[in-house]
């Protein structure tokens, strides 16, 4: 099993070791994360990662057809670039990943409508299912209004699937495990995802083992560097300070996820839009702040409340410095996802509303 040898021998293994990780990159043709390079060689996840950094540098330094690079956290062995076009024909057309993760999406969920895709990938999908078409990875059927996707025995091939039936394609692409920190459950609940619940930052022996059985892992943005020093596996840096953040994030994490609802996602979308709307309503005319944190500057604009050094300071209540409006930001992991982003914007306006109540009133008494 990956992570019983010893690190001194594989110290002493040097070159044959590195061999193998060059192996592995080269017959799995497709990105792998240090834990999935260990468990291929039986070598411990720190030595894994070394041994394919320091594959990464000598194929830099050698300049040939090939390179093996790294990208957030995976590894692959391919084609450099300057050379790609020239050798295309004799080898598979890649998918750029807009595509690849609308293909995901498909594959994931099918037969599903076109209609739905669209809500879930917006409208490019529509330029994405005309392409693969034309590629044959996917096959649409006429029903009503709409068209219902499923994928391909080409889709089957060129993933390295055994069969192609959809529903063993769909059984086989949910096999993906998804991890989220727990400020970000209620986010997974309300998408109908299934997870784990782990701390990546501090973790206890529970959370290290879990994390040894992820592919992908939610966490906040800022927080990747901390993340790595526990898990490998590919990191989703969501924002969530803002109703905007928390919509980009939830189609984030659908399109590489995979296993959301597309319905509750589509429906949570919808229901942010309304919340926000709101908000923004009540915001009009509101008198203009001066953040004094870029926290504090994002839930403005997300309101279109207008910032200026002479504005009204506010400052999340984590700074302790004095601000005529507080922000929350000590609030529990149990909060519901939109619940979180109310609070703060209600302290926001109400921050504003009392202040120029204020001011009317000392006008007043003058």
């Amino acid at each position: 099993m990956a992570g019983e040898a010893s690190e001194e021998g594989v110290e002493g293994a040097g070159n044959g070791e590195e061999a193998v990780v060059e192996a592995a990159l080269f017959a799995a043709g497709r990105p792998l994360t240090a834990a999935e390079i260990a468990e291929l060689t039986d070598l411990p996840i720190r030595v894994a990662r070394r041994f394919a950094d320091e594959l990464v540098r000598e194929y830099s330094e050698r300049a040939g057809g090939l390179e093996v690079r790294e990208f957030e956290g995976r590894y692959v062995m391919q084609v450099r670039s300057t050379v790609a076009d020239r050798v295309s024909k004799v080898g598979p057309q890649e998918l750029d990943p807009p595509l690849l993760r609308t293909l995901a999406v498909i594959a994931r969920h099918q037969p599903i409508p076109q209609s739905e895709l669209a809500r879930v990938r917006g409208n490019k999908s529509y330029g994405h299912v005309r392409e693969l078409l034309e590629r044959g990875l996917i096959r649409a059927e006429k029903d009503g209004r709409t068209k219902i996707i499923t994928t391909t025995k080409s889709f089957a091939e060129y993933f390295g699937l055994d069969f192609d039936d959809p529903d063993f394609v769909r059984r086989a692409m949910e096999g993906r495990r998804l991890g989220v920190t727990p400020m970000y459950r209620s986010l997974a609940e309300r998408m109908g995802l299934e997870y784990d619940v782990v701390n990546p930052y501090q973790p206890n022996k529970n959370d290290i083992q879990a994390m040894k059985g992820l592919d992908l892992l939610v966490i906040a943005p800022g927080y990747a560097e901390r993340a790595r020093e526990h898990y490998s596996g590919e990191l989703i840096e969501a924002g969530v300070r803002t109703f905007t953040q928390l919509k980009e994030s939830i189609r984030l994490i659908a399109e590489m996820a995979g296993s959301a609802d597309p319905a509750k996602a589509a429906s949570l979308l919808e229901e942010v839009d309304a919340v926000l709307a709101g908000y923004r309503e009540r915001a009009i005319g509101a008198q203009p702040i001066k953040p004094l944190s870029p926290m504090i500057e994002e839930i403005s604009l997300d309101l279109g409340i207008s910032t200026d050094e002479k504005g009204i300071p506010a400052a999340p209540d984590y700074k302790g410095v004095e601000a005529e409006i507080q922000v929350p930001t000590h609030q529990p992991y149990e909060m519901d996802i939109i619940e979180r982003i109310r609070e703060r914007y209600e302290a926001l306006l109400k921050g504003v509303a009392d202040v120029g109540r204020s001011k009317e009133a000392d006008q007043n008494d003058g």
